[in-house]
């Protein structure tokens, strides 16, 4: 056989060698895979490389392995911290369409959700276009999902209270309610 020749079984016998070594690597890597949550015995490789002089470059076979389920039970699933969601308003004081009284001191509003302090507004208006709050909108410091807004003794008639808030999400969300005060 010529110098050619043998160089060209010699490149086939090594890239024969290098695939079925990366093959045996690729199976080993499977077997740790499937062994994660299984029973905490070592995990048994797939096949291994024969490495005998002479031979070609063969899988073993593959040992029996037995897979089976999680060690432990599992546990109930868990609520995230932080629900990924635009807030939606789920209670107002005075409640929509109500009646408030007269000397009701504050309007409030509470969220499903705890709310941004960057846009977090709340404004009353009169049936005639007056704002009538104090402009002191805040979010309430121990439940960030309620915010509240001072109002002077209001005359009897019909208002709007617009809100706007940043949703924990980065999502702004606004809106209006109407409420009414009689004499």
């Amino acid at each position: 056989m010529t110098k050619s020749g043998q160089a060209r079984v010699s490149r086939r016998k090594r890239a024969s060698w290098m695939s079925a070594n990366r093959h045996a690597r690729l199976l080993s890597f499977a077997a740790a895979i499937l062994s994660v949550g299984a029973t905490p015995e070592p995990a048994a490789a797939y096949g291994t490389v024969s490495d005998s002089p002479g031979r070609d470059q063969q899988l073993s076979p593959a040992p029996e392995m037995k897979l089976t389920g999680p060690s432990r039970p599992p546990r109930e699933p868990q609520r995230p911290a932080i629900i990924l969601a635009h807030a939606i308003v789920v209670r107002t004081s005075p409640a929509q369409g109500g009646v408030g009284a007269e000397d009701i001191g504050k309007v409030e509003v509470w969220y499903d959700a705890g709310i941004r302090d960057a846009f977090a507004a709340l404004a009353v208006v009169s049936a005639s276009g007056e704002r009538v709050d104090k402009r002191d909108a805040a979010i309430d410091s121990a439940d960030p999902s309620h915010v509240s807004v001072s109002v002077n003794r209001l005359n009897p008639g019909k208002y709007t209270v617009r809100y706007r808030a940043l949703s924990a999400d980065g999502h702004l969300v606004s809106g209006a309610w109407e409420f009414e005060v009689r004499p």
